[in-house]
């Protein structure tokens, strides 16, 4: 449950065309598959105390396959205090949002939705920075919505982003059955990560495990979008032309820090390892080094 403090909103947002370009309904239609009717968007919000002023910046926390926003309420936390508005959006079919339960249309669904967020908080703030903070796939279509909107991009952090398909494609679910199976965008397919690759601290594996928001399945049509975003890792986002900070964890097996540090060069970006730390930076003991990383790289913008 989320604190008293952070704003509820749902953007209610136009469906997806098969290749998710934006579709034309504009009927209200839970799912919203196949561009038919509107689908409502869920994002946390929370900014500074008001005695410190005008916020310095606006930032934007992208989550991981199966995740949701609002278990980056402590990051949130800290970067309001350090004077930044923050949304903390569950994307389409994930976490209290609409949608196909772990669906992403295509790379150019998640982009629409980043810079839908982008300008909710632009109408109130026209002339403030704006950073994108990405985990794992998060991070990818952190990047894709970067290069597609560089002149609105002041910063990027890539937290443990997937960078290459080496920890294995999900599998189908449905065993001998699944072999007999049309495969279909929809189709769903088991996350191939465990509680014991994204956890620092292993007593989170039950409330891992219990989040009622969170998924261990996606479907194919996202497992396609994650590896053809990886595929395309780094080129073309050699050409992203803002300050990027990458971070991983020391112990993270799906992004390991050399993986991180190797495309971090290659973007020209900082990179920075959190000591102790897997896959999911921001939880567990890890978290406030890992916080810290972010928040002392912000007051550099």
């Amino acid at each position: 449950m989320s604190s008293p403090d952070f704003l509820l909103t749902n953007l209610e947002l136009r469906a997806s065309n098969p290749d998710g370009s934006e579709g034309a309904g504009l009927s209200h239609q839970t799912g919203g598959i196949g561009g038919a009717g509107m689908v409502l968007v869920r994002v946390l919000e929370l900014g500074p105390p008001p005695s410190q002023g005008v916020p310095d910046g606006a930032a934007i926390v992208v989550h991981d396959a199966g995740d949701h926003g609002a278990r980056y309420e402590q990051l949130a936390d800290r970067l309001a205090t350090a004077g930044w508005m923050v949304s903390l959006p569950d994307l389409r079919g994930h976490g209290a949002s609409e949608g196909e339960r772990g669906h992403t249309t295509g790379i150019p669904e998640p982009v629409r939705d980043i810079h839908s967020v982008r300008e909710h908080v632009a109408y109130r703030m026209p002339d403030a920075k704006s950073v994108v903070i990405g985990v794992g796939s998060g991070a990818l279509w952190a990047m894709a919505y970067a290069l597609k909107h560089q002149d609105e991009v002041h910063g990027l952090v890539l937290a443990g982003p997937l960078l290459q398909d080496n920890f294995g494609a999900p599998q189908k679910i449905g065993g001998m059955l699944g072999m007999f199976k049309k495969v279909e965008p929809l189709s769903p397919c088991v996350i191939p990560w465990k509680a014991e690759d994204v956890l620092s601290e292993p007593g989170d594996k039950g409330i891992w495990n219990a989040d009622p928001k969170r998924d261990n399945t996606v479907t194919k049509g996202t497992v396609d979008a994650i590896v053809k975003a990886m595929a395309e890792c780094p080129a073309p986002y050699a050409a992203l032309n803002m300050p990027t900070l990458v971070l991983a964890g020391s112990e993270d097996p799906i992004c390991t820090p050399a993986d991180a540090a190797a495309f971090a060069k290659k973007l020209g970006a900082k990179s920075e390892v959190i000591e102790g730390a897997r896959h999911s930076i921001f939880h567990g003991p890890t978290s406030e080094a890992a916080i810290d990383h972010v928040v002392n790289w912000l007051g550099t913008l």
